[in-house]
């Protein structure tokens, strides 16, 4: 029998221009790379920019039960991955397997990190009845991204939804809103459209980002 399993394997994840430091949870190394299971371990590199490939190494327990980490190189500085953690092992009973997953960037020729492709949220207007953002996105990649107020005294008013593949400036503007009302904060969730597979065939999707900016407006 195979049993899957969605479990936390990632501890940490250290950037650099051209790849990942993957640090593993102890928790995870002691339950699922136990000599005994004949683990293995996968770790593939998804890139959300179309036309580039698969990147993917393959693991045994010896190589990484001391370091408790993997690396992944010759990645693209300043390019988005889907970065998956797979594994099997075996037992008298069953096999198992199981994935967890991340959405991650590489460092730019700077040495500056990014956790999400948004570079700058600016508050144009306000009036009494309406909120107006300007936010660009830097990205060379399908993406969603969805604007929405959160978090304040009334309920959440719907959202303003964008579907884009380049860098763009978005016009976000919220109306009909009540006089003298706080809305919370503008949050803003990225996600990526691109769809891939990973070195053990498995469908990843929808794995997105969410951040929140201003305080209580």
């Amino acid at each position: 029998m195979c049993l899957y399993e969605v479990n936390r394997a990632i501890n940490f994840v250290d950037t650099t221009k051209h790849g990942f430091r993957i640090v593993l949870l102890n928790s995870f190394l002691d339950a699922h790379l136990s000599p005994t299971q004949i683990p293995t371990l996968f770790v593939s590199a998804i890139p959300l920019k179309s036309g580039e490939p698969l990147i993917s190494k393959v693991f045994y327990p010896d190589s990484i039960r001391e370091d408790k980490q993997v690396y992944l190189s010759d990645l693209r500085e300043r390019s988005w991955y889907y970065i998956c953690i797979e594994w099997e092992n075996f037992n008298r009973h069953n096999e198992t397997t199981g994935t967890d997953c991340r959405l991650l960037r590489t460092l730019d020729r700077f040495g500056k990190s990014a956790d999400t492709t948004i570079e700058d949220v600016e508050l144009i207007d306000i009036t009494a009845t309406t909120m107006q953002f300007k936010i660009h996105s830097n990205t060379n990649f399908p993406i969603r991204t969805i604007a929405t107020l959160q978090g304040g005294t009334v309920p959440q008013i719907g959202s303003q939804v964008f579907e884009f593949r380049e860098s763009s400036d978005l016009d976000v503007l919220f109306t009909f809103l009540k006089h003298d009302t706080e809305y919370g904060k503008l949050c803003i969730r990225e996600e990526p459209l691109t769809r891939g597979y990973t070195s053990m065939g498995r469908y990843v999707y929808g794995i997105s980002i969410e951040k929140c900016y201003f305080g209580m407006i």
